[in-house]
């Protein structure tokens, strides 16, 4: 009888006496390793020897006795091969002296070197227009990669440390935002934009203008007393005395946060009014407002004598202007383009200020 794997086709020879009719025969494919099943029906006589037998559904396990078979010569005319075991965990084993044949191992696959891409040569501007646009371009990629959402991913509220007191405390809030803006303002001022009221960076600004009369004052009033005790000119001496009497702290105390509202609501207004006329979609007053009152971080150097008030100034300027850029997402060309009149008329106005008081 001749038994035919399904799968593969690959036939044995098996003696009619080792079959016996009625029982099923569970057997492993020695080529493809498929397991199948065969039996005959006890009805049925025995079919001739090129008969093959279909394969049935798997059957519960049984042994099938060991009997001799007998392999064919393959197509190709190959001698045999050694014998090689077939039995499998679970398995019946094919009756003894089952052969398979000797597969050809897989040759190994030559990878081919993948030689690198070379890159193209990068154009090296030449002239000044093209060294402004290669310019352009890397500012350009800058602010895309450099672009961040104003919502932190990071478990902190929105906004700046100083609108959330609750969570940072009062000292913690204050510190944390005025060392933002001093050393890191680029990263503090792309978070300040939130929903959040306006009454928080107002006050902040009204502590640090209070901050900065007490400091003035205090510098002062030690100038005006060593310059009583040195100075010998009685007109010297009367104005120095009179200006003593004008600095009344209570009447200051009163007066500075009015007038430190009124002031930062008017720079609020004019860096807002520049900004609408260059990209008015990005204007924003509430922002814009916030911008001018965390940028009096600075003023904590007027406690430094002679220049810590110079400093403070100019510090102040270079805050709002990286505030602007942004707080608002502006481009640092149109972020130029707004602010840079609103200083030079700034510093004319100030620098008329000497002749002005020297014309009184």
């Amino acid at each position: 009888m001749i038994i035919e794997c399904p799968s593969c086709r690959f036939r044995r020879d098996v003696p009619d006496a080792s079959i016996r009719p009625g029982k099923k025969y569970k057997v492993t494919c020695p080529r493809c390793s498929s397991v199948f099943h065969f039996s005959l029906p006890e009805e049925e006589e025995l079919p001739p020897a090129d008969r093959s037998v279909e394969s049935t559904p798997p059957p519960a396990r049984e042994e099938a006795p060991a009997a001799p078979v007998r392999e064919e010569p393959s197509a190709g005319g190959k001698p045999p091969v050694p014998h090689l075991s077939t039995e499998q965990e679970g398995d019946d084993p094919l009756p003894p002296g089952a052969q398979i044949p000797e597969f050809d191992k897989e040759k190994p696959v030559e990878r081919k070197e993948e030689k690198p891409e070379e890159k193209p040569a990068r154009h090296k501007p030449s002239g000044f227009w093209e060294h402004w646009r290669s310019i352009r371009e890397h500012v350009r990629a800058y602010d895309e990669g450099q672009e961040e959402s104003s919502s932190r991913s990071d478990g902190r509220p929105d906004g700046a440390p100083w609108e959330s007191p609750e969570y940072y405390g009062f000292w913690g809030s204050f510190s944390r935002t005025l060392l933002g803006v001093l050393f890191h303002a680029p990263d503090f001022f792309r978070h300040v934009r939130c929903n959040f009221s306006v009454i928080r960076p107002i006050l902040f600004y009204v502590l640090l203008s209070l901050f900065q009369m007490l400091a003035s004052r205090l510098w002062s009033m030690k100038f005006l007393k060593e310059l009583t005790t040195t100075a010998t000119d009685p007109q010297v001496l009367a104005m120095a005395e009179t200006l003593m009497q004008s600095m009344n702290m209570p009447l200051m105390l009163l007066v500075t946060p009015f007038f430190s509202i009124f002031q930062a609501v008017i720079l609020a207004g004019l860096y807002h009014l520049m900004i609408r006329m260059v990209q008015p979609d990005r204007a924003d007053f509430a922002t814009t407002l916030r911008v001018v009152c965390y940028s009096a971080a600075p003023l904590v150097l007027c406690i430094v004598p002679m220049v810590g008030s110079l400093i403070a100034s100019i510090w102040f300027v270079a805050a709002a202007f990286i505030g602007c850029k942004f707080a608002l997402r502006l481009s640092w060309v149109r972020t130029v383009l707004a602010l840079l009149p609103l200083y030079i008329l700034e510093f004319a106005l100030v620098s008329q200020i000497p002749a002005f008081m020297a014309g009184m």
